[in-house]
C-alpha cells in the first residue's frame, strides 16, 4: 500500500511540477525537492509507524515529481548557455553512472550500519546523505534560460494590445501565476502531443521502458532458475555494476540512429528473455547485459528529448515531465502484463517472452526516434 500511495502521488504530481518548473527560479525548485526530500527522512525517524512511513512516501513522491524535468532542464540550459549543449549526453551519462555506484555502495553499508546501531542509526545516515544534497543545490549556479512561454506573456502582460506589451515581463514567480501555470501546462502538452520528434521521442522512451520494467522480476526469476539466496544477491549487484557500466555509455547510445539504435533495442530484448530462460551464472549474465544495454538506451531517451526540444525551449521542464509520466506508463504496461500471465504460467517463460516480445514495438518505436546530438546521426 505504501508503495502504491508513493508511486500514485508521483505520476499525479509529475507534469504540474513541470509546469511550475518553467515559470519559477530552477534552481529553486530543486532547493524545494531537496527539502521536502529531508523531510521525508525526518519523518521515518521520528514516527516511525504507518501513517508516519505514509506521509514519509508522500512527501518523497513530491520531491521526486519537483526534481523530475526540474533537474534535466535546468542542466541543459546550463550547457546550451555556455555553449556546450552537445554534452548534454556525456554529462547526464557520467552523472548517472555515478550515481549508481553510489546507490550500490549505500546499499552494501545499511547491513553493517544496521549491525552498528539498528535502525536509528540507518536513519540518521539517510538523512545525513539528503542534508549533503541539499547542500550541493545551494551551490548551483543561478538558473540560465531563454525565457517564459509567449502564452504566459500574454497573459501576464496588463495590456496585451498597448505598445507596452513587447516590454520585459516581470518575475512570474512574483506575481499571479495561477493563469501562467496553465498556460504552460497547455503549451507543454500541446508540443509533447503534436506529430514530430518531440512526440517520437516520447513514444520511443515509453516503450523503452517497458524493458527496463523487466527489472522487478530478476530476483524472483534467478531464484527460480537455481540459484541460491546469497548467490542471487551476488547477481544482483552484479547487474547494478553493468547497469552502471551501460548509462556510462550512453552518450555514444544517443547518437544511434535507424537500424543501429532499433537493432540495438531488439538485442537488448533478446538478451533478457534469453537471461530470463537460462539457468545459473549465465543465465544472470545475460540478464546483466540485456539490462544495461536497456538502461543505456532509456537514459539516452532523455538526450533525444532535450535536442529534439530545440535550444529554445521554453517549456522544456513540462515536456520532460511527461516523458517521466510516459516511462511511468510503460512501466505499468509490464508490470500487467507479466501479472496478467502469470495468473496462467510461470514465471520465467513468461518474463522471456514478455521481455522479447516487447523490444518488437521498441525497435519500432527507436528506428523513428531522432538522434540525441545536433551533430549526431540523420535522425534530427
Amino acid at each position: 500500500m505504501l508503495l502504491a500511495v508513493w508511486s500514485v502521488s508521483a505520476f499525479v504530481l509529475e507534469i504540474p511540477s513541470g509546469a511550475w518548473a518553467d515559470l519559477l527560479d530552477r534552481r529553486r525548485m530543486l532547493l524545494a525537492s531537496g527539502l521536502v526530500y529531508v523531510s521525508a527522512f525526518a519523518v521515518w525517524m521520528v514516527w516511525p509507524t504507518f501513517w508516519g512511513f505514509l506521509l514519509g512516501f508522500l512527501l518523497w513522491s513530491c520531491s521526486d515529481a519537483l526534481h523530475s524535468g526540474t533537474w534535466e532542464a535546468y542542466l541543459f540550459d546550463q550547457l546550451t548557455a555556455q555553449g556546450h549543449a552537445v554534452q548534454y549526453a556525456h554529462v547526464k551519462a557520467r552523472s548517472e553512472s555515478i550515481a549508481l555506484l553510489v546507490m550500490a555502495g549505500a546499499i552494501a553499508a545499511a547491513a553493517p550500519l544496521h549491525h552498528l546501531g539498528g535502525y536509528p542509526l540507518v536513519g540518521a545516515a539517510s538523512l545525513a546523505a539528503a542534508l549533503v544534497h541539499v547542500g550541493v543545490v545551494l551551490r548551483l549556479p543561478r538558473p540560465a534560460r531563454p525565457g517564459i512561454p509567449a502564452s504566459v506573456k500574454r497573459l501576464t502582460s496588463p495590456h496585451p494590445t498597448s505598445p507596452r506589451a513587447v516590454d520585459p515581463v516581470p518575475d512570474p514567480a512574483a506575481g499571479a501565476a495561477s493563469a501562467g501555470w496553465a498556460a504552460t501546462l497547455r503549451e507543454g502538452l500541446g508540443q509533447a502531443r503534436a506529430a514530430g520528434p518531440v512526440r517520437r521521442v516520447l513514444v520511443g522512451y515509453a516503450a523503452v521502458v517497458t524493458l527496463v520494467g523487466v527489472d522487478e522480476y530478476f530476483a524472483l526469476v534467478l531464484a527460480e532458475d537455481g540459484l541460491a539466496v546469497g548467490r542471487v544477491a551476488l547477481a544482483m549487484a552484479g547487474v547494478v555494476l553493468l547497469e552502471a557500466l551501460g548509462t556510462s555509455m550512453s552518450d555514444r547510445i544517443a547518437g544511434l540512429t535507424r537500424w543501429r539504435h532499433a537493432g540495438l533495442v531488439l538485442l537488448a530484448g533478446l538478451l533478457l528473455g534469453l537471461g530470463a530462460w537460462g539457468t545459473g551464472w549465465a543465465g544472470a549474465l545475460a540478464l546483466g547485459l540485456g539490462y544495461a544495454a536497456a538502461s543505456s538506451l532509456y537514459l539516452a531517451g532523455d538526450s533525444r528529448l532535450q535536442h529534439a526540444l530545440g535550444a529554445d525551449s521554453q517549456v522544456r521542464a513540462t515536456v520532460t515531465s511527461v516523458a517521466g509520466v510516459a516511462s511511468e506508463v510503460g512501466f505499468l504496461v509490464t508490470l500487467t502484463l507479466v501479472g496478467l500471465l502469470t495468473l496462467h504460467l510461470e514465471l520465467t517463460p513468461v518474463v522471456a517472452g514478455t521481455a522479447i516480445a516487447l523490444s518488437v514495438p521498441a525497435a519500432v518505436a527507436a528506428w523513428r526516434m531522432p538522434a540525441g546530438s545536433p551533430e549526431d546521426g540523420d535522425g534530427c
